[in-house]
């Protein structure tokens, strides 16, 4: 068991855009904006590291399983609308959000656990990322 990172129960985290659950040696990470097919935006992007780093240090975690709410889609990509209101205003920030979209996806393939995409629905744009990785 890891003592020097003590695992923290999925409660224990206030997120606002996604959903975590760990139960029967199993992670459940799963993208909350069924209002907008699942595309992500920087705050669930955020989050998402914060989960995936949290699996990859917890002991009793085996299997990281992602997926999408709802029965529509597993995940659309990213939120044009947030593009449109910040990266037109501020195309610096295009490359700051650029740098944490990697990182999750980075955080992801490299967690040492088998990850599997549970598919529920339509998946293009960035969400096939998230499949693949």
């Amino acid at each position: 068991m890891n003592t020097k990172f003590p695992a923290r129960p999925a409660s224990a985290f206030d997120f606002k855009e996604i959903l975590y659950e760990k139960k029967d040696w199993t992670a459940r990470v799963t993208i909350n904006r069924p209002e907008v097919f699942n595309a992500y935006s920087t705050l669930t992007i955020q989050e998402l590291m914060v989960a995936f780093k949290d699996t990859m240090w917890d002991d009793h975690v085996a299997v990281v399983v992602l997926t999408g709410a709802g029965e529509k889609a597993f995940c659309t990509g990213g939120d044009v609308k947030e593009y449109a209101e910040n990266f037109t205003q501020m195309p610096r920030d295009y490359w700051k959000w650029m740098g944490e979209f990697i990182e999750c996806h980075d955080l992801l393939r490299n967690i040492g656990k088998p990850t599997i995409a549970r598919i529920n629905g339509m998946v293009a744009g960035g969400g096939n990322e998230f499949n693949m990785a």
